[in-house]
C-alpha cells in the first residue's frame, strides 16, 4: 500500500484536500469491515437462538423476548455518547482494540449464563463494548478519507454488518446442531480476540500517528476541546444542573424493581437527553469551564445535529427491526423450521451488503459528475427511501415465502444504501466533535431501537403477524428524508477534517 505523507497530514485539516486517499486508508476500511462483521455476529446470535434460549429460560411471549433484545440496546445506546466523546481524545488504535476485546469477552461469557438474569447481564456488557465500534470507525474514516470518498469508505466498513448477518445464521446453526446453543457464543467471541491481535500488529508504526490522540500543539489539534485559558471551572450552579439530571435518571431507573426494563429505558433517556437540554438552556460561556460541557454546548446549538437525530431514529428503527426479527418472522409467521429459517434469513442481509456499497458508489459517481457531495448524497437518499417504503408495505401482502423474502431483501439493501450516506452527513455536522456527534446520533437512534423491540413483539403477540411492524418501519425513513432535504444544504455544510 502507498505510504501517507505524514508531514502534511495535519495541514490537511485546514489546507487543500488531496484528490484521492491512499491504499492504506482503503485497507484500514476493510479491517474495520472485519470488526463490524464480528460486531453483528455477536449481537445477532441471540436472535437466531430464539427457540433454544426460550426453551432454556421459559420465554414464551414475543414481547418478553423483545426485552431480551432491548437489554443490549439500552447500554449500546447509553455508552455511544461517552464513547463518541472519548474517541475524539483517545488513541484510536488502542481504544478500538480495547472495545473489541471487551465485547468479545462479554459474548463468550454468555455461553456460561446459568439464568436468564445472567444472560441479560452479558447482553448489557456486550452493549457497552459494541457502542465504541461506529464512533471509532467513523472517526477513523473522517481522519483518513476526503469528503468525496467517505460515503464509500463508510459503506465498506458498514457492509460488515450485512456480511455478519449473512454468515451468522450459518455459523450459529452448524455449531448449535453439533455442540448445543451455547457453543456459538464461545467461537464468535474468540474470533474477536483474534481481530484485536491483527489490528494491533498489522498497522505499521509509521501509520500509527494518524490514529494517535490529537496533538493539541499542532494546528487542528484537540486544543479546541480544552477550557479557555484563565476560564474558571464550571460553577456550582452549572455542576448542580448537570448533576440533578443524573440523579433523576438514577431514581427513575431504580423503579425497574417495580416496572422492569421499561423504567431503565426512561432513566437512560433522561441520562442521554437531559445533559443536552441543560447545555442548550445554559449560556454557552458558562459551559467553557470544562471540555465535555463546552463540546455539548457546541453540538446542541448546531441545527444540523437535530436534523440528524430525526434521521438516525427513523433509519435505525427500520434497520434493527430487520436485524432482530427476520429469523423469528420466517420461522413463526412463515412456518419454517430452525435450520431453514436461519439459513433463509441470510438472503436479505446478503442484499444489504450490496446496498452499502451501492449507496456509497452512487454518491461518489454523482459527485464526480459535477455535483457537490451533499447534493449527491441527498439524491441517493431520495432514490432509495421510496424503495424502503414500498417494500415494507408489500411484505404483508406477499402470498408466498419467495416473494416475501425478495421484498425484505430489497428493503434491507435500500436501508443500508441510505445508512452509508447517513453516516457521511453525521461526520460533517461538527467536524471537531465527530466522535461525540456520532456517539449521540447512534445513542439516541439505538435508544429508540431499544424501546421499539418490545413494541414489535407486542404487536406480533396481539395481531399474530408482523405486517403492521413492516409498515411502520417502511414508512419511518420518509420522515428522516424529509428532515434532511428540508434542513441541509451546501451552505450549511462543512468539509470536515481530513488528516491524509
Amino acid at each position: 500500500m502507498s505510504q501517507p505523507d505524514l508531514s502534511a497530514s495535519r495541514h490537511a485539516v485546514h489546507g487543500p484536500m488531496t484528490p484521492a486517499a491512499s491504499g492504506w486508508a482503503w485497507g484500514l476500511c476493510w479491517l474495520m469491515f472485519a470488526s463490524t462483521v464480528l460486531n453483528y455476529m455477536d449481537r445477532q446470535t441471540v436472535s437466531l437462538l430464539r427457540e433454544p434460549i426460550g426453551a432454556a429460560f421459559a420465554i414464551t411471549a414475543e414481547a418478553d423476548f423483545g426485552w431480551v433484545l432491548a437489554a443490549f440496546y439500552l447500554t449500546y445506546a447509553l455508552f455511544q455518547v461517552p464513547a463518541g466523546y472519548l474517541v475524539d481524545r483517545w488513541d484510536l488504535r488502542w481504544s478500538y482494540a480495547a472495545a473489541v476485546a471487551w465485547w468479545s469477552l462479554a459474548a463468550a461469557a454468555t455461553a456460561v449464563a446459568p439464568t436468564l438474569g445472567v444472560l441479560i447481564a452479558c447482553r448489557i456488557l456486550l452493549g457497552v463494548g459494541e457502542s465504541f465500534n461506529w464512533p471509532c470507525a467513523l472517526r477513523v474514516t473522517a481522519r483518513v478519507l476526503p469528503p468525496s470518498d467517505r460515503s464509500l469508505g463508510n459503506g465498506i466498513f458498514n457492509s460488515g454488518a450485512a456480511l455478519g448477518a449473512v454468515v451468522t445464521p450459518v455459523v450459529v446453526t452448524v455449531l448449535t446442531r453439533q455442540f448445543g446453543w451455547r457453543a456459538p457464543f464461545v467461537v464468535i467471541g474468540a474470533a474477536g480476540l483474534v481481530w484485536v491481535v491483527a489490528w494491533l500488529v498489522l498497522i505499521p508504526g509509521q501509520y500509527r500517528r494518524l490514529l494517535a490522540r490529537p496533538d493539541r500543539k499542532e494546528p487542528g489539534g484537540d486544543d479546541v476541546f480544552e477550557a479557555e485559558p484563565g476560564q474558571p471551572r464550571l460553577s456550582g450552579a452549572v455542576r448542580a444542573a448537570f448533576g440533578s439530571v443524573l440523579i433523576v435518571a438514577v431514581v427513575v431507573a431504580s423503579a425497574a424493581f417495580w416496572y422492569g426494563l421499561a423504567a431503565i429505558w426512561v432513566g437512560i433517556a433522561v441520562a442521554m437527553l437531559g445533559p443536552l437540554m441543560v447545555a442548550g438552556v445554559l449560556p454557552h460561556h458558562d459551559l467553557k469551564g470544562a471540555a465535555w460541557a463546552a463540546s455539548l454546548g457546541d453540538v446542541v446549538r448546531n441545527r444540523r445535529f437535530w436534523i440528524m437525530v430525526v434521521v438516525s431514529i427513523s433509519i435505525n428503527i427500520c434497520w434493527h427491526f430487520l436485524v432482530n426479527w427476520i429469523p423469528t418472522y420466517l420461522k413463526k409467521e412463515r412456518g419454517l423450521e430452525f435450520t431453514t429459517g436461519n439459513v433463509l434469513s441470510t438472503i436479505p442481509f446478503l442484499a444489504s451488503g450490496g446496498g452499502n456499497l451501492l449507496g456509497g458508489w452512487l454518491a461518489r459517481q454523482f459527485a464526480a459528475g459535477g455535483g457537490s457531495p451533499i447534493r449527491a448524497r441527498q439524491l441517493v437518499l431520495a432514490l432509495v427511501t421510496p424503495v424502503i417504503t414500498a417494500a415494507g408495505l408489500g411484505v404483508g401482502l406477499a402470498d408466498n415465502i419467495p416473494i416475501a423474502v425478495t421484498l425484505i431483501s430489497i428493503m434491507a439493501a435500500a436501508t443500508t444504501a441510505f445508512m452509508a450516506n447517513f453516516f457521511s452527513f453525521g461526520q460533517e455536522v461538527a467536524p471537531r466533535h465527530t466522535g461525540l456527534v456520532v456517539g449521540y446520533l447512534g445513542g439516541i437512534g439505538n435508544l429508540f431501537v431499544a424501546g421499539f423491540q418490545p413494541i414489535a413483539g407486542t404487536m406480533k403477540d396481539l395481531t399474530g403477524s408482523f405486517t403492521m411492524v413492516f409498515v411502520i418501519t417502511g414508512l419511518a425513513p420518509l420522515i428522516g428524508l424529509a428532515a434532511l432535504l428540508w434542513g441541509w444544504s451546501d451552505r450549511t455544510s462543512t468539509a470536515g477534517e481530513w488528516d491524509h
